[in-house]
């Protein structure tokens, strides 16, 4: 019986998810990178806080990437883009070192995220994006709680 609970919570708080992000006209697929980042990472809120910072930096990275690429395409062409990467990835590496910040694929799923959405840089695209983000970890959180919850209840 516990996992027919938890298999209903998991259900509603995914629904919830979907709800939510229709009714806000969010891309409902940003808060599922942030739930699935919650339980990848570790499924505490210290740690869930340390990624999404990693992943809004990520975000910012690739929103440089962008305005970064499209100004030296005009000027050197096609190499515009891979250079404004190469140089973002160096940053990455060296921001990557500082003790809270040292998480990789926090920044890729961040890159992801921007380059997914197709959003021009803007800060209501930024915004968008974060409102998503933070969502979705608060969904994974009240998940994980509901979770444990039931299965407490054994």
């Amino acid at each position: 019986m516990t996992n027919l609970k938890q298999a209903l919570s998991l259900g509603c708080t995914g629904a919830l998810a979907i709800f939510i992000a229709f009714y806000f006209a969010l891309p409902p697929w940003v808060l599922f990178i942030a739930w699935v980042s919650y339980h990848l990472f570790g499924t505490n809120l210290k740690t869930a806080f340390t990624i999404l910072i990693q992943q809004l930096f990520g975000i910012l990275i690739a929103m440089l990437i962008q305005y970064t690429g499209a100004c030296l395409s005009a000027f050197i062409g096609a190499f515009g883009f891979p250079l404004a990467v190469f140089i973002a990835m160096i940053g990455v590496f060296y921001i990557s070192k500082l003790k809270r910040l040292n998480t990789i694929p926090a920044y890729f799923l961040g890159l992801i995220t921007w380059f997914s959405s197709g959003f021009e840089i803007a800060v209501q695209s930024l915004f968008t994006l974060i409102l998503s983000l933070v969502l979705g970890y608060c969904i994974a959180a009240l998940d994980t709680f509901l979770h444990n919850k039931l299965a407490a209840k054994k």
